[in-house]
């Protein structure tokens, strides 16, 4: 820990060498403050992760692959000592994050407290739903599931949004959030000029990882499960573990899927005791984002469920019976009405007056459900999250 945060100390001055270009005479300028201002960063992320006793989950060794990738940014200067020392810094905290175990421990913090009346699914439809150019409901909710899928991309489990150490050192706010989810934004924008519809571009999988970054405490990130009976077991372990934990509050995502794409959908606790669902409708008709934003996509009696309904249609899903996974899907999403649509095997289920029933459905060791889940943050740090992120959404062209 001494020697981590003494390489943290040692590097600015090196890099402010570098960045101050008094008479280093650096040509690739950018490379050189992207290299440094990288390198501090990670090593402070280092440092504060063993500092901070709030802390619960840690990677070190997954910053080995960062620095690497730092190291093979090409540089060209007449004072190649000063590069050299800065790379010869990299390699030492690359050795300390090689040789520092993770760390891996339960939340001990509960925000729980901050919510007393408030929902944070409140605070998230409120500030998206504020429409001063007066569009039309549909439009009102693309747009907002557009700014969600700025959050978080999907396809990276580990993914954590932007990177808030950075946020006040960049002026392009296209550069807060990943480049696959902009992709996914100015695809949805430009859908929504072509069909003047934004609601049209629909990606559940996508919300709900946005959703997770935006809501979500980022000291810890609780995941389970898989493909088959043994990891949905531990999925299914998890998600009541955290729905009966009295003195925090979770958001949990639920990706189910086998050999096709499945749905995603989001249980969020409320600090009354009760759990609100959400979800993002992959439908061609629209996106069905949230039920307080598309109430005409809404299919079951309230998207309030109390804790113990959640907990009763959790235990559902993982069931052996196909009927009561059914129950249990009906109650804890809206966008389908039979288990099979979660649970497909590949083939053709667009065909014309074809309805998928049990002959569709994926072999039980192709089932896979994950469980993704964070504690709930303050809600101030949610508002803010939520201001960067209309800011990005506005300055992404198509």
């Amino acid at each position: 820990m001494i020697e981590l945060r003494a390489s943290k100390d040692a590097l600015p001055p090196e890099t402010s060498k570098i960045l101050c270009f008094g008479g280093s005479k650096i040509y690739n300028r950018i490379a050189a403050r992207a290299l440094g201002q990288s390198l501090i960063d990670i090593c402070a992320d280092c440092a504060d992760a063993l500092e901070d006793p709030d802390t619960t989950l840690f990677n070190f060794k997954a910053k080995v692959t960062e620095i690497d990738a730092l190291l093979n940014i090409q540089m060209i200067t007449a004072n190649k000592a000063q590069v050299q020392r800065l790379k010869t810094a990299a390699i030492a905290l690359q050795n300390h994050c090689r040789t520092t175990g993770t760390i891996d421990k339960l939340d001990q913090l509960s925000t729980k407290a901050d919510w007393a009346g408030e929902r944070a699914i409140d605070i998230v439809v409120d500030e998206l739903s504020k429409n001063p150019e007066r569009l039309h409901s549909k439009k009102v909710a693309g747009r907002a599931q557009l700014i969600i899928n700025n959050a978080g991309d999907s396809a990276h489990v580990g993914d954590e949004g932007w990177n808030s150490s950075k946020r006040a050192n960049i002026e392009n706010p296209l550069e807060r959030v990943p480049e696959q989810s902009r992709d996914i934004v100015g695809m949805g924008k430009a859908t929504s000029l072509d069909r003047n519809e934004a609601g049209f571009l629909a990606v559940c999988h996508g919300t709900a990882a946005g959703m997770l970054n935006i809501v979500g405490r980022k000291h810890r990130t609780y995941q389970a499960g898989g493909k088959g009976p043994v990891l949905r077991e531990q999925a299914r372990v998890l998600a009541q573990q955290l729905l009966a934990d009295a003195n925090k509050l979770y958001l949990l995502h639920f990706k189910c899927t086998a050999q096709m794409d499945g749905h995603s959908f989001m249980l969020c606790m409320n600090h009354s005791g009760s759990v609100t669902r959400a979800e993002s409708w992959a439908n061609r008709t629209g996106n069905g984002l949230f039920l307080d934003l598309q109430a005409d996509k809404r299919r079951r009696n309230t998207a309030e469920l109390t804790n113990q309904a959640a907990r009763d249609a959790v235990e559902d899903i993982f069931s052996a019976d196909a009927d009561r996974r059914t129950r249990g899907y009906m109650v804890l999403a809206q966008a389908y009405d039979n288990s099979v649509l979660y649970e497909q095997k590949r083939h053709d289920e667009h065909a014309e007056d074809h309805e998928c029933d049990d002959d569709c459905r994926a072999d039980d060791a192709e089932i896979s459900i994950i469980v993704r889940a964070r504690q709930l943050t303050k809600p101030k740090t949610v508002r803010s999250r939520l201001e960067v992120l209309r800011g990005v959404y506005n300055a992404i062209s198509v």
